[in-house]
C-alpha cells in the first residue's frame, strides 16, 4: 500500500466510523475533521505520520480502526482543561480566509499575509482554538500571544536550515521541521536574524504559498524569483493556500509585496 492509499484508507474508515463526523483529506498525511464525532462544528487537525510509520513497520497488522478511535473518538474531550498545562502546546498559526470562517465561535487573528490564529499542538491532532477556549481558561489573549510567540521560538531552535546553492552559491533556503505551519516564523526576529546571515542581504523576500511551504531569497535577486516560479505554482495547487503575494522583510519588519508570487 502506498502512502497515499493508506490516506484514502483511513479517509475511508473514518467516515464509515463516524458517519455523524465531517473529514476531509488536508495536507500530506492529515486529515482535516470538520465536524466531531457528535456532529459539533469544530477545526481539528489529525496527523498520520505516526499511524503510517507504524503501517510501515508492520504492515497488515497495524490496527487502523483502533488507532483512529483512540485518537478521533476522544477528541472531543481531549483539550486540556486549565491553561497551565495549554500553555506550552499553543502555537501561531497563519490562516486562510476560507478555514477562519469554518471556525466555531470568534475566531482570533491580526493581519498579515493570511490570517493569524492560535493551534493547539497535541501528539496526533491539531485545534484551532477560538475566543470559546479562552473563555474557558480565562486567559487574555496578549497571554496566548505571548506563549505561542515563545513556543514558536523554541521550535525555530530545532529546525534545519537548508540552503538553496546554485554554482556554489547560496540564492535562497527553506526551513525543515517536525512541525506544521512553518510559514508562522517569519514572526520571528530570529527568522529574519538567519535570513541575512545565510543570503547576505538585508531586505530578504518569502515566499509562503501554503502553510508548510517557506522559502527566502534576496529581493535584489530577481533572476532567482523567476527561476522559482514553477516550484511556488505547484505548491500553491497543493493545498491550504496562504498567500499568492509575496512578503517582504527588512530591519523595519514586514510588509507585503504587491508582487505575485508565481
Amino acid at each position: 500500500m502506498t502512502r497515499e492509499e493508506f490516506e484514502i484508507a483511513a479517509l475511508r474508515r473514518l467516515q464509515l466510523l463516524y458517519p455523524r463526523a465531517r473529514f476531509l483529506k488536508a495536507g500530506q498525511l492529515e486529515i482535516a475533521i470538520l465536524r466531531t464525532p457528535s456532529g459539533r462544528p469544530t477545526a481539528h487537525r489529525l496527523r498520520l505520520s505516526r499511524a503510517w510509520a507504524a503501517f510501515c513497520q508492520n504492515g497488515e497488522r497495524f490496527d487502523l480502526d483502533g488507532y483512529l478511535t483512540r485518537v478521533v473518538g476522544t477528541v472531543e474531550h481531549r483539550l486540556p482543561p486549565d491553561w497551565d498545562s495549554a500553555r506550552r502546546l499553543v502555537f501561531p498559526k497563519l490562516l486562510m480566509r476560507d478555514v477562519q470562517r469554518r471556525l466555531n465561535g470568534t475566531p482570533l487573528y491580526y493581519f498579515l499575509a493570511g490570517e493569524l490564529g492560535y493551534v493547539l499542538s497535541c501528539d496526533d491532532y491539531d485545534v484551532a482554538l477560538n475566543a470559546d477556549h479562552l473563555r474557558m481558561w480565562g486567559v487574555p489573549e496578549e497571554c496566548v500571544l505571548a506563549s505561542a510567540q515563545d513556543n514558536l521560538v523554541r521550535l525555530w531552535d530545532s529546525a534545519s536550515i537548508v540552503a538553496w546553492t546554485v554554482q556554489d552559491n547560496i540564492r535562497a533556503f527553506h526551513v525543515e521541521v517536525n512541525h506544521g505551519h512553518k510559514a508562522a516564523f517569519v514572526l520571528l526576529p530570529e527568522f529574519y536574524q538567519r535570513a541575512v546571515e545565510v543570503l547576505n542581504a538585508t531586505e530578504i523576500m518569502v515566499a509562503i504559498p501554503n502553510r508548510n511551504f517557506l522559502v527566502a531569497f534576496s529581493a535584489g535577486d530577481t533572476d532567482f524569483h523567476q527561476t522559482l516560479q514553477p516550484i511556488l505554482r505547484k505548491e500553491l495547487a497543493a493545498g491550504y493556500a496562504l498567500s499568492r503575494v509575496l512578503l517582504r522583510l527588512d530591519e523595519s519588519g514586514y510588509c507585503l509585496d504587491a508582487k505575485p508570487i508565481a
